[in-house]
């Protein structure tokens, strides 16, 4: 299963939430991310990302650290055909030197199609920019009521 690589969101939707006064906007920053990954550039990724960053694909894999999330992007980006990846019900929000971008996604490739929600978070570089700090996807669906008959595992905490 390929792990989606999503700060990444290409076509802008229409219903996008705008920040109020005083809050950070990094929809502009979302927008970057999702043209890069349907343009496969490394390269955006490369300057974006943070030295700690963490990418949690919707599969639940786990990258910590920038090293190890760009190689999985340069794996997802040298498969064939392309994925692409669509957003929708773009919402962002922040306080300071801390923003965060939250919203719907479609990934299209060989595969069928899926989609999910993810949460980005944005921190602000030694040069004042926005870099990823974190990219956290689910899938649609996780977390559906059980299959009847079936018994949910017990919490522990």
């Amino acid at each position: 299963m390929t792990p989606l690589a999503l700060v990444l969101l290409a076509a802008w939707p229409a219903g996008a939430v705008a920040a109020p006064a005083g809050t950070p906007d990094v929809s502009g920053e979302v927008e970057r991310g999702v043209r890069a990954y349907n343009a496969r550039e490394i390269a955006y990724y490369e300057s974006a990302l943070t030295p700690d960053a963490v990418f949690i694909a919707d599969d639940g894999a786990i990258f910590a650290g920038k090293e190890r999330v760009l190689r999985q992007f340069t794996r997802v980006f040298g498969m064939t055909p392309a994925r692409q990846i669509t957003v929708s019900d773009v919402a962002t929000g922040g306080r300071g030197d801390v923003a965060w971008a939250r919203f719907k996604w479609t990934l299209t490739g060989p595969e069928q199609s899926r989609a999910g929600v993810a949460t980005t978070v944005f921190v602000r570089g030694p040069a004042g920019d926005w870099q990823v700090a974190l990219i956290q996807n689910t899938r649609s669906g996780h977390g559906a009521p059980a299959a009847p008959g079936a018994t949910p595992a017990p919490h522990r905490h």
